[in-house]
């Protein structure tokens, strides 16, 4: 699988290279890492099994905790038959200001069949002055399941930092046997009138997007339609402001706001849903979010 960004930068240039592979499989009755490979600063730090039905929870580690400019970031993931793999990061990834170079990030997913994956990374947050590129391919099988999110912090809040100079570009598509189920882009440049357009952030620096896949047996509009509904409801008991909608058989959630841990309640509280409508288990949140 290849990249659709194509680097500007020179071949002779020096630049900060980091990739991760993993792979889990079903082993006896529970699912277990059984492939992993890296090159330059980033691993998985531990697994655990806090479910009884033998989940597989992982916490991948990039310890510069953030992108440079220059820097290329790759995860490939792949999920072989009939495992469960949940993936998170122990704190907010950062795209740092740019040394004039851009800096890009690669996350391909690979979900087989009957598999069950839960990709759940932290906010990134996106500096003042980052020339930042983010691709996601992900690819299901026809029996396959996913639920996913990304969460975009513009500027340091504590620093009461905006967006001014610098660009951001991201690319996200999911696949179902080779088929494109839903794609989604998002291009923006410092100082753009669409960060304070009404068509676009509205003055808002958090930004979120949340997918889900069901399992087949549930993707017929009966269902999908129910769950929706149920996590709307949901939503307003919650007060947060969330868009929920029904792509085909994928359900999308939109988050804009200028509180990220709202954000990230919200999504959980989705997910946490979604466990039970379609797994029928509990929400067992990654433990390092209690942290």
């Amino acid at each position: 699988m290849h990249s659709t960004f194509q680097s500007p930068l020179d071949q002779n240039a020096q630049y900060w290279v980091a990739k991760l592979e993993l792979g889990f499989r079903v082993d006896e009755k529970r699912t277990i890492l059984s492939h992993r490979k890296h090159f330059g600063p980033v691993r998985v730090q531990k697994m655990l099994w806090p479910e009884k039905t033998g989940v597989c929870h992982a916490i991948i580690v990039h310890p510069p905790a953030g992108i440079a400019g220059g820097d290329h970031l790759t995860f490939q993931i792949q999920i072989e038959d009939g495992a469960h793999a949940v993936v998170t990061t122990p704190g907010a990834g950062k795209w740092y200001k740019s040394n004039g170079k851009q800096a890009f990030q690669h996350i391909y997913i690979h979900v087989k069949d009957h598999a069950i994956f839960e990709w759940l990374p932290q906010e990134s947050m996106l500096f003042n002055g980052a020339n930042a590129n983010s691709e996601t391919l992900i690819h299901l099988s026809q029996t396959s399941s996913f639920i996913g999110w990304d969460m975009l912090v513009l500027g340091r809040q504590a620093r009461h930092e905006t967006f001014q100079h610098g660009q951001y570009q991201n690319s996200f598509k999911l696949f179902r046997n080779n088929q494109l189920l839903l794609a989604d882009r998002l291009h923006f440049q410092g100082g753009d009138r669409w960060l304070s357009s009404c068509l676009g952030m509205n003055h808002q620096a958090v930004m979120g997007s949340f997918w889900a896949v069901a399992p087949e047996k549930y993707r017929a509009s009966l269902y999908l339609d129910e769950h929706v509904e149920l996590i709307r409801e949901l939503m307003m008991r919650m007060k947060i402001n969330v868009t929920l909608t029904v792509l085909d058989d994928v359900i999308c959630a939109r988050f804009l706001g200028q509180d990220v841990r709202q954000c990230h309640d919200a999504f959980a509280a989705i997910r946490a849903r979604l466990r039970r409508y379609w797994y029928d288990l509990d929400e067992e949140f990654p433990r390092i979010w209690r942290t």
